[in-house]
């Protein structure tokens, strides 16, 4: 079962392609239908925050690519 705690210690440790690959894991166990209730609620939880970090990234480094064009 996912450990919510280690996610939010590890959420920065993990490079970008790291937390994608992570995310389609999730993805997958999720679409699958196999897992119990409860695995599956953590693991959305996960995704969740998972994603949230990835997008906050992605804003981050359209920033620094428009800082970089317009100096």
């Amino acid at each position: 079962m996912t450990d919510l705690n280690d996610v939010k210690k590890n959420l920065e440790d993990l490079s970008f392609e790291e937390q994608m690959q992570r995310l389609e894991e999730i993805v997958e166990i999720l679409d699958d239908g196999e897992a119990a209730l409860d695995e599956m609620l953590a693991l959305y939880e996960e995704g969740m925050q998972r994603s949230q970090y990835c997008r906050e990234y992605l804003e981050k480094a359209e920033q620094k690519v428009t800082l970089i064009q317009n100096s």
